[in-house]
């Protein structure tokens, strides 16, 4: 199989999972939504402080991640240009999808055992409960959660072959600092979907953890 096979496969069930909640949406009551959301929002608060609690380890190396990230991330004007095209529900839904498919140990422990083993059953794992969890967020968000289909399809993608040609070379250090910023990161998400928060521009943040692998 190719370095990417697995990211293929779960950005195919997230487009699945979402057909499928588009279509189930209007027949689900409002109070399974809420509940729904309720859930995923108490999960990723738990993964967050699980991610941090895991993942202690060079505070210094996270700050200037988080710095440079963050700087470039409100440069590039990620979330102003992502906003620009969606209404506020929509942009929630993808913003909250796309978190949490790419952000934790499934993304980075997956891509890095298919690129250095050929190994792609952690991904699919990971893409059959993407897929479920597809079909509830876009009967709740809407089309919107489509497009982090796309989404995971590019940062697994480039994660998958960043390790496939690098992997040797990665330090341990690196790949714990992304995991503590993608915990934070979940936290901040969590406290979101609770409806706090709302004024961090969490999209923004999302270069700190590609360069916490590169430095």
């Amino acid at each position: 199989m190719f370095p990417t096979f697995g990211t293929w496969v779960n950005a195919s069930l997230i487009l699945l999972g979402s057909w499928i909640g588009l279509h189930l949406g209007k027949r689900l009551p409002h109070s399974v939504r809420s509940g729904f959301l309720t859930a995923v929002a108490t999960f990723t608060l738990i993964l967050g402080v699980k991610l941090i609690y895991e993942n202690t380890g060079d505070t210094i190396k996270v700050f200037l991640s988080l710095l440079v990230g963050s700087v470039l991330g409100h440069l590039l004007g990620l979330e102003e240009r992502l906003q620009r095209f969606t209404e506020s529900d929509l942009y929630k839904g993808f913003l909250s999808a796309s978190l949490l498919f790419t952000v934790g140990p499934m993304t980075f422990l997956g891509c890095l055992l298919e690129a250095t083993k050929g190994d792609s059953s952690l991904l699919l794992s990971k893409g059959l409960m993407d897929g479920l969890s597809s079909v509830m967020l876009a009967s709740t968000f809407g089309r919107s959660v489509i497009f982090s289909a796309f989404f995971v399809l590019v940062y697994q993608g480039l994660l998958t072959l960043i390790f496939y040609t690098f992997a040797n070379s990665i330090p341990q250090e690196n790949i714990k600092a992304s995991l503590f910023i993608g915990g934070g990161m979940l936290l901040i998400l969590s406290l979101k979907l609770f409806g706090l928060l709302d004024q961090i521009k969490l999209l923004n943040l999302l270069p700190a953890m590609i360069f916490s692998l590169l430095v």
